[in-house]
């Protein structure tokens, strides 16, 4: 059993894992309000970086990694197999690439400019997208196994297939965009990635509140 310290540290690093995962998606609504110019349908999240309020983007990535970061205390002794280990891991390799798409500001989609800053953010943003779910599966996956979250089980495999499938209508998008004109390019405006974009940034952070929100519920004894 955990200590009564070990208990209080998961509980205040849960609340600030929800907080943080909270706080990315309070950002990024504002930032359509604020930064009405990016067309929501065909732009990605990342460019709110460039100019004009970039700082706020930049913060909300700082949060979500922050997010990302907070939810591996609590989790620390709940992930005994190895799938849950490799995990642990990857969340920690996905909290770093998170600040880097903050710290590395991107090009506009459009701009095909060559900067060691937009390669770096394209790298850690590929990097997110393409593996958050398969970390979050082998997490899921040991918690599954795990006695103390046998109560959760359901809930967060559920939470699970959302993540998968906000994935797949992200990269369905571009597919389906790009069958029906196969002369829009990779990207553009009649590439509609925009919002299955910012749909699966968002599952992703509802999966870490998720998690979060049942670990804090185990700290607390509840």
């Amino acid at each position: 059993m955990k200590n009564s310290s070990s208990h209080r540290s998961s509980f205040i690093a849960s609340r600030l894992s929800i907080i943080f995962a909270a706080t990315f998606i309070t950002i990024l609504f504002l930032l359509h309000f604020l930064k009405p110019e990016l067309d929501p349908s065909w732009r990605m999240i990342s460019e709110y970086e460039i100019g004009r309020y970039g700082w706020l983007m930049r913060l909300a990535f700082f949060c979500w990694g922050s997010s990302v970061l907070s939810l591996l205390v609590p989790l620390w002794g709940s992930l005994r197999t190895i799938g849950g280990k490799v995990g642990f891991v990857w969340l920690v390799l996905i909290g770093i690439a998170l600040f880097g798409a903050g710290i590395f500001v991107t090009n506009a989609i459009t701009d095909t400019t060559t900067s060691t800053a937009n390669s770096l953010h394209t790298l850690c943003g590929a990097f997110v997208i393409m593996t958050f779910p398969i970390a979050s599966s082998l997490v899921v996956g040991c918690l599954a196994r795990n006695k103390e979250w046998s109560a959760v089980r359901r809930q967060q495999f559920w939470v699970e297939i959302l993540v998968w499938l906000s994935m797949f209508a992200f990269f369905g998008s571009i597919i389906v965009s790009t069958s029906i004109n196969p002369s829009a390019g990779r990207v553009g405006p009649e590439v509609y990635l925009g919002w299955p974009n910012r749909f699966m940034v968002v599952v992703f952070n509802i999966w870490l509140i998720t998690i979060a929100v049942n670990a804090r519920k185990l700290s607390s004894g509840s």
